[in-house]
């Protein structure tokens, strides 16, 4: 053919066809004259029917073809096919007789360069890690001495010996349940995800190991399954991982509690050896003895010591009384010597101020000269009047005047009733004053001073009191005044 197509169409006479007849002439020649094609292309327009059935287009730098896989084939893809993803699919061209336009129809795709396994791996990677089911916050730790363990594997599998042995050996006691599944092949990874759930609603199991041996990415692949990553997430029972070898890392690895690098070292993790437990059990026993030892010998001091501090509690009680006693007096001194400062101190005030009852001489006998200065006042005031009262009368002897004199007498008593209520007023104002003024006194006394602590100090050799230390000498004699007492002292140093 050479690369062309040849179309048998000549004919001997000329007939007409119809557009289906076309198309449909054409499709049968391609299916007849082609055959299957492994096309490399980057993927575009990716989207997934309603249906399953799968179209994108095929693309290279210089032309596009529409494809389709349909979803027989689409649900044996092991990784999902996405946008820019470039690969390598296995088909046949063919016409879509509906719109008369050429399609690829494709049965088997691979990812170009990687292998689909390890796209697989890492697009559910990906996904289930953005959805948190590998984050260290939700995974638990481990019993410490499990009395019910778990196993998820074959029956009869390398893996299982070596676990049951390791488990047997390190704690006999142990019960151990196994739910056998296949881990390889077709339809494994729904039995793995089921057996785990079994596990779980049977609710003895304290820690579960679910895993095998060691194998190709391929045999390994049930671990890698997202119905077995979400069964682990979903498990109520903490879960160790243990898949194949020490390289080999799996899906179940990251949303499991925890990853053991063989099904051997999983069984070490999940149960401690019985003879280690015992030797820990008899050095923590041997130091809470010891501890316990140890305190009670200190508590025997302890109560040894005050023993011989209590060996005759009368004695105690008598110098209690004797120190009862000592305090009381002391107390009485010092009451005693608080009224004796507080009359002191009264009659030094005494003397500097002068009593209410002087201040109110003072004010009545200032009253009496006001009242003296308001009568000649009120003299000369009436003398005038009784000089027009007498010409007035003179001149009407008819009118009688003893109504007006009793007005007259009448502003008198008043304005001597006001004279008195004022003297009366000042006099208690000049005694509130004087209260005021005692209280003052009081409070910038220096004895309030020396009660709060401060000393009072006077140069002996001239009375002055000492403000500055750099008014003294050294070699003066000082005299303090203290709140009960006095003291002489000499200088011998100052700072300034």
């Amino acid at each position: 053919m050479n690369g062309q197509l040849e179309f048998p169409l000549k004919a001997t006479r000329r007939v007409a066809i119809n557009v289906t007849q076309l198309v449909r002439t054409v499709r049968e020649t391609l299916e007849a004259n082609l055959d299957e094609f492994w096309v490399v292309g980057e993927v575009s327009n990716a989207r997934l029917a309603p249906s399953n059935h799968f179209y994108f287009t095929l693309k290279d730098a210089r032309n596009s073809i529409a494809a389709v896989m349909f979803n027989a084939a689409y649900r044996k893809l092991r990784f999902r096919v996405e946008d820019g993803m470039e690969i390598v699919v296995r088909g046949r061209v063919n016409l879509y007789e509906v719109r008369g336009a050429l399609q690829f129809y494709a049965e088997e795709i691979e990812p170009r360069g990687a292998g689909a396994l390890q796209v697989a791996f890492e697009q559910l990677k990906r996904r289930l890690g953005a959805e948190g089911l590998f984050d260290q916050a939700r995974k638990r730790r481990l019993p410490l001495l499990p009395r019910t363990v778990g196993i998820v594997t074959a029956l009869g599998g390398a893996g299982l010996r070596d676990m049951l042995r390791i488990l047997i050996d390190r704690y006999p006691n142990l019960h151990i349940i196994v739910r056998p599944t296949r881990v390889q092949g077709h339809g494994a990874a729904i039995e793995v995800a089921a057996a785990i759930e079994d596990l779980n609603l049977d609710g003895r199991a304290e820690v579960i190991i679910a895993g095998r041996g060691g194998g190709s990415l391929e045999d390994l692949w049930a671990f890698n399954e997202e119905i077995v990553a979400r069964a682990i997430y979903h498990s109520a029972i903490p879960l160790v991982s243990a898949v194949g070898h020490e390289i080999d890392y799996t899906i179940a690895d990251f949303v499991a509690d925890l990853r053991a690098p063989t099904p051997t070292a999983a069984a070490q993790m999940v149960v401690p050896e019985k003879a280690e437990l015992l030797r820990r059990v008899e050095e923590t026993l041997a130091a809470l003895t010891g501890a316990i030892e140890s305190a009670a010998a200190s508590r025997r001091r302890e109560i040894d010591h005050f023993g011989a501090r209590l060996r005759d509690p009368g004695n105690l009680i008598r110098q209690a009384r004797q120190r009862v006693d000592e305090a009381a007096g002391e107390l009485r001194g010092a009451v005693n010597w608080r009224f004796d400062d507080a009359r002191r101190r009264v009659g030094e005030l005494g003397g500097r101020v002068a009593s209410p009852l002087a201040i109110a001489r003072e004010g009545r006998l200032r009253a009496s000269q006001m009242a003296l200065r308001l009568a000649q006042a009120l003299h000369e005031r009436a003398n005038p009047l009784r000089l027009a009262v007498a010409e007035i009368s003179a001149r009407l002897d008819e009118v009688n005047l003893r109504a007006a004199l009793a007005v007259r007498r009448t502003r008198v008593e008043t304005l001597a009733r006001r004279l008195e209520t004022a003297v009366g007023s000042t006099i208690a104002t000049r005694r509130m004053r004087l209260g005021g003024i005692g209280r003052e006194l009081d409070a910038v006394s220096p004895l309030k001073v020396l009660e709060r602590g401060y000393a009072v100090v006077v140069r002996h050799r001239d009375g002055t009191a000492v403000v500055d230390a750099s008014a003294v000498e050294v070699g003066d004699e000082l005299d303090i005044r203290l709140r009960r007492g006095r003291l002489s002292a000499r200088t011998i140093g100052r700072e300034v």
